[in-house]
C-alpha cells in the first residue's frame, strides 16, 4: 500500500519533473491534509480534503465528514476510519 501511496504523491511529482516538491526546508509547502489516519486510509476511504495548502497558505477548507446511522433503534455516528488500539 505504501508503494501505491508513493505513486500518487512523490513518484507522480518526480515523473512530472516538479521542483520544490516535498516536505523539506525550501519546498513550496503545497499539500493536502486528508481525513485519514495513514496512507492506507487515504487510498481506501476517498477521504475528505480537510485543508488544501498552496505556498503555505490555506486556500480551501472542508469540515470533517461523519455519517449518521440508525440501526436497531440506536443512532450511531461513524467516519469509517480504522481505530488503532481497539479490540477487533
Amino acid at each position: 500500500m505504501q508503494r501505491l501511496f508513493d505513486a500518487v504523491t512523490f513518484n507522480g511529482a518526480t515523473a512530472l519533473g516538479l521542483e520544490g516538491y516535498g516536505l523539506e526546508p525550501g519546498c513550496f509547502a503545497d499539500l493536502v491534509v486528508l481525513q485519514a489516519g495513514d496512507a492506507v486510509e487515504a487510498l481506501r476511504l476517498k477521504p475528505a480534503r480537510l485543508f488544501v495548502i498552496r505556498r503555505g497558505e490555506v486556500i480551501a477548507e472542508t469540515a470533517a465528514v461523519e455519517s449518521r446511522l440508525s440501526l436497531g433503534g440506536q443512532r450511531l455516528s461513524v467516519d469509517f476510519r480504522h481505530e488503532t488500539g481497539s479490540a477487533a
